[in-house]
């Protein structure tokens, strides 16, 4: 068989609904957020949504069944949007920040009624740091074919991170030198609605409330431009399938 209809014949497959005898089910789509513009911005811009996950329905060590709700992946992206400060600005002079986009892995486990999951994203273009994050949801099935999570969020960044959005190199003009090192970032609430279109293509919401460190807070950047209370809102359509392998 050639490779071109070898190529349909399995992406014919791969986009089939999940069926009990499927070992992986693969989650694509995307949407739209609104967010901020920066980490500690007071101003929101919109981006891309992305929706992607991977859960194993058979374990990809021991080929054993699993359960849909066991241990999942999920690549993990964020975009932020440059930073410059204008001529009126308390803080211009300070040193522009480059577009950023940052990407990672997300791993979860999940049950009917609990989440908990852990993400590392490492930062390109405009901040080369690295973000960590932890959470843990409740989930309710208050009716059939929509599923509520929410629960409680812990962030942390290494001290490259937090340089590139917080902190103030020594020299600058009219600005005090401020180091706010590596570690907590922040702390804050996410929760998150799917309703289930049919068996296969889903509708989710996302929202979320960060709010920002002391040591971020203390930043002369936060205090002029910044708020540490940061929000986030996106909706968007995704549709999942079934792969087998055994």
């Amino acid at each position: 068989m050639s490779r071109l209809p070898s190529a349909l014949v399995f992406l014919a497959l791969a986009l089939a609904p999940a069926h009990a005898g499927d070992d992986v089910v693969v989650t694509l789509g995307g949407g739209l957020k609104t967010e901020p513009g920066w980490d500690g911005s007071k101003s929101y811009v919109l981006s891309p949504f992305p929706i992607i996950g991977l859960r194993f329905l058979r374990s990809p060590l021991t080929g054993e069944p699993t359960s849909d709700t066991g241990i999942g992946f999920a690549p993990s992206f964020r975009y932020l949007t440059s930073r410059s400060f204008g001529p009126t600005s308390p803080l211009a002079g300070l040193p522009n920040v480059a577009t950023a986009f940052e990407a990672g892995l997300t791993v979860d486990y999940t049950d009917r009624n609990f989440r908990a999951f852990a993400t590392a994203r490492q930062g390109f273009g405009g901040h080369h740091g690295q973000i960590f994050e932890l959470g843990v949801d409740g989930i309710l099935h208050p009716i059939d074919r929509l599923t509520l999570e929410a629960g409680p969020r812990l962030s942390f960044a290494t001290a490259e991170y937090m340089r590139t959005y917080y902190g103030v190199a020594p020299g600058s003009v009219g600005v005090a030198t401020y180091d706010p090192g590596g570690g907590y970032r922040g702390a804050g609430v996410a929760a998150r609605a799917t309703w289930d279109i049919d068996r296969n293509w889903f509708v989710r919401a996302d929202t979320g409330w960060t709010r920002l460190s002391d040591k971020i807070a203390r930043s002369p950047i936060m205090r002029a431009e910044g708020n540490r209370d940061q929000f986030n809102f996106g909706v968007g359509v995704a549709y999942r399938f079934g792969v087998g392998w055994h």
